[in-house]
């Protein structure tokens, strides 16, 4: 099918999704957009998902998502499941617990957090009901709507994506074009390697290796990777590359020849702010006007007491014979120290020469003028570094990142009016009306979506409302942006548009406006019931928000 807007019929060609990362707060906001698409398309105003795109935080959602459905699990059990699971699991607490235990059963025995992770989710919420995980072969080989699924993470040999995918044609590998796994032992893969390979974030966490620390059957690789990876590759956050996985959505929508109607990408990240914020010069008190040649000075002067203490204590302690436990305590410790703080010293002071010696021109004369700072300005100029360092690397270059790839689907015009962005900030944003019937935010939905934007990027909740804010922001959130797509595609008065379903889709979302304004949590409660009421101790519309309003006061 041509990918031209005017052929593609939204009614009955397919939706793709790209769920962002973003930790816990991705996962709840994802989870509220597949509940409203699904809604919808239960309704038969718009047709089911059949591509779908994961990353970091979203591969939680979209892998339970997609596993569902491969083992005939109902929309409604998934999502009170996945629901609880995020509501009671606490993962991080799991994974040390089992990480103080030893052997987490990977072949090359590591004892890391993010191996640890991996098995708590294969433990957890992606293992069937006998305890025994999930392996990729039940999506693989599962006959469901969903005939492209991408969960992505990061190779760092190449420094390019690495695509756990199910997709129809052979071309697309399991991988990348460089460094790819046959799909027979791709199989293999327990889904929640899977989803740690995608969320480890570097600093967060360490690299995965793969296959090394990956679970096998029997223990170990297949002789058949391991032939293929004679030495391992670090797998690490798929948001390093694509934050939002869209690139991997149009690419699977291009292997299908341009098949997608509407592009929806559900996008939990944060909007910018000021990325960094130019701290205070640090002061150290009485201690910080001390400067780097009296310190310097002042290390020799320990260094050599602490060389005299070693042959003084030692001479006695030769001398005295005591060779007790009270010998021991009264002169081999303050030996063993003092020699320990004579080494410690000198090992110092020779790495800093040696690296001031790599100062080109200046080489070892560098101290000279460093020696005049004090110990205040050097605090200030070591923080200045390190913090503009983390800013960069965790602000400014995954801000540009997500500028490219949002990129690719808005500087073409053939996406034009087939996209949909979802994103988490959106009604905290100017409000302007798709139509002029459409009301602003109600005070509870506002409030409910600044719950949602405030929340860091954990693998927790610091709140139990956080959870039940961020599904019904994305729910709210992803209405308010159909209408506008809904307008942008055609035309300002969709109610009396020609085409009965553009109607009818227009009525529907425009009366999920209103429920959700006047009750951020309606859905919800349609779907939990009692569970819901039960959680957040009232049966009010607006107990959740009510509840942490002091939070952000």
């Amino acid at each position: 099918m041509s990918s031209s807007p005017s052929t593609t019929d939204p009614f009955s060609a397919p939706i793709g999704i790209a769920l962002s990362g973003g930790g816990y707060r991705a996962a709840a906001f994802h989870l509220g957009a597949l509940s409203y698409l699904n809604d919808l398309g239960t309704a038969g105003l718009l047709p089911r998902i059949t591509m779908i795109s994961t990353v970091s935080g979203g591969t939680f959602t979209g892998m339970k998502y997609v596993l569902s459905q491969a083992v005939g699990q109902s929309f409604g059990d998934f999502f009170s499941e996945f629901y609880r699971f995020l509501d009671k699991t606490h993962l991080l607490q799991r994974a040390l617990e089992l990480l103080g235990r030893g052997n987490l059963g990977v072949v090359d025995k590591r004892r890391d957090v993010i191996v640890a992770l991996a098995e708590v989710y294969s433990r957890t919420f992606l293992a069937d009901g006998n305890g025994q995980p999930y392996r990729f072969e039940t999506i693989l080989d599962a006959q469901i709507p969903i005939q492209e699924a991408v969960f992505n993470a990061t190779e760092f040999r190449n420094g390019i994506a690495f695509r756990f995918q199910r997709a129809a044609s052979p071309a697309a590998k399991i991988g990348n074009r460089y460094v790819n796994v046959p799909r027979i032992e791709a199989g293999l893969i327990r889904l929640g390697d899977i989803v740690a390979a995608s969320s480890c974030f570097p600093g967060g966490f360490e690299p995965m290796a793969f296959p090394d620390d990956f679970d096998w059957p029997g223990g170990g690789v297949p002789p058949a990777l391991r032939k293929l990876f004679g030495r391992p590759v670090a797998l690490m956050d798929g948001g390093v590359y694509d934050n939002q996985g869209i690139e991997s959505l149009l690419m699977a929508d291009g292997r299908d020849a341009g098949a997608l109607g509407l592009f929806v990408i559900s996008d939990a990240d944060q909007a910018a702010q000021n990325l960094y914020a130019f701290p205070d010069d640090l002061s150290l008190g009485l201690l910080g006007r001390l400067t780097l040649g009296t310190l310097g000075t002042l290390a020799w002067g320990w260094m050599v007491a602490c060389a005299a203490t070693v042959l003084v204590v030692g001479a006695q302690w030769l001398q005295s014979g005591q060779m007790t436990i009270g010998g021991i305590l009264s002169h081999g410790v303050p030996i063993v120290l003092a020699a320990a703080s004579a080494w410690l010293l000198w090992a110092g002071r020779r790495t800093i020469r040696r690296a001031l010696q790599q100062v080109p021109s200046t080489g070892g004369a560098v101290w000279a003028d460093f020696r005049r700072l004090t110990l205040s300005q050097a605090a200030t100029l070591l923080n200045l570094r390190l913090t503009s360092l983390l800013a960069l690397t965790s602000s400014v270059f995954m801000r540009r990142i997500r500028q490219l790839v949002f990129g690719l689907i808005y500087q073409q015009e053939r996406y034009e009016s087939k996209r949909v962005s979802n994103l988490i900030y959106n009604l905290q944003q100017a409000w302007k009306a798709p139509a002029g019937s459409v009301s602003p935010p109600s005070a509870a939905l506002a409030h409910a979506v600044a719950i949602a934007n405030a929340m860091p990027t954990t693998l927790w909740f610091n709140h139990p409302n956080e959870l039940p804010c961020l599904v019904a922001c994305s729910q709210a959130t992803l209405c308010y942006n159909l209408m506008k797509w809904v307008v942008r595609r055609f035309g300002a008065n969709p109610a009396q548009h020609a085409d009965q379903r553009v109607a009818a889709l227009w009525q529907r979302l425009e009366a999920d406006w209103q429920q959700l304004n006047a009750d951020p949590y309606a859905r919800l409660r349609q779907r939990l019931g009692e569970e819901f009421d039960a959680q957040h101790d009232s049966g009010t519309a607006a107990a959740p928000w009510q509840a942490i309003s002091g939070l952000q006061q």
